[in-house]
């Protein structure tokens, strides 16, 4: 196996620390303000990531529910914490009204149809515009920690965030090695410019080579065009519902055989 300081470990390590929103919020940091001022104490939250903020910024007791994605620790990085509140549920209208929620979070990928529905039944929604890098993420998170009263706890979670991202950018820049990376899913999904995973990747010492091949966005792409880019490191995800063994078929697939990532173990 090759030896890279950018080995498979440290991507994961910093998808981790981006996407999980890290760190969680301790017991001290639910003290009541000197003068508290209205916060939602029926935070209804439609989405992984805001489950994920809500987590690192308020006491779950003002939460009543988040997605039934937030307790899988196969994508969920709050499992643990979000067994604490009360209701995990998925888009139903109805089981949203009765939970007479005080605000409800949603993304600008939930579906409109559904948001409107919420509008219709005069809840507060609040919509997450931006994803698309880490910047947009910590507006998010800023975004959120105005609307549950907790701004002081959100630039916290940015601080930490930013010393996280600078110890990656540290180690990075002592490695000589920057290996080519490419993000693979079971439908041959990869992602390029203009992603969360582009910048994760470019952070910590790597080249992004969908990017690299003029790929925006997330794509999908042949096994052909897979052979033909040849990556040292491939980025699979372990968590794939609609295709369940992918990975195994992925890395038993004869017509991969030759790929360096797999030769070299860098899978």
């Amino acid at each position: 196996m090759r030896s890279f300081y950018f080995p498979r470990k440290i991507v994961f390590l910093f998808v981790w620390m981006v996407l999980s929103l890290i760190p969680m919020a301790s017991a001290e940091d639910w003290s009541p303000d000197p003068a508290p001022v209205k916060k939602p104490q029926r935070i209804v939250s439609m989405t992984l990531g805001s489950d994920e903020i809500l987590l690192s910024l308020v006491d779950p007791k003002r939460i009543v529910a988040v997605t039934y994605l937030a307790v899988d620790p196969k994508i969920s990085h709050v499992a643990e914490a979000a067994k604490a509140v009360p209701y995990k549920i998925r888009l139903d209208l109805e089981r949203v009204v009765a939970l007479e929620p005080d605000l409800v979070l949603v993304a600008s990928y939930t579906s409109p149809d559904f948001v409107k529905q919420l509008i219709d039944a005069k809840l507060p929604v609040m919509k997450l515009e931006l994803f698309t890098s880490i910047p947009r993420i910590k507006q998010n998170i800023l975004a959120v920690g105005r609307a549950v009263g907790e701004e002081e706890r959100a630039r916290k979670v940015i601080e930490e965030m930013d010393r996280r991202i600078m110890e990656v950018k540290k180690k990075a820049a002592s490695s000589k090695k920057r290996p080519g990376v490419l993000a693979y899913g079971p439908t041959g999904s990869t992602a390029g410019r203009e992603t969360t995973f582009d910048e994760m990747v470019t952070l910590a010492g790597g080249r992004n080579l969908a990017a690299d091949t003029g790929i925006v966005g997330h794509v999908n792409i042949s096994v052909e065009q897979l052979i033909m880019i040849d990556p040292e490191m491939i980025i699979l995800s372990t968590w794939n519902p609609e295709a369940p063994g992918f990975e195994q078929i992925f890395l038993n697939d004869p017509a991969l055989k030759q790929l360096s990532a797999l030769r070299t173990k860098q899978v």
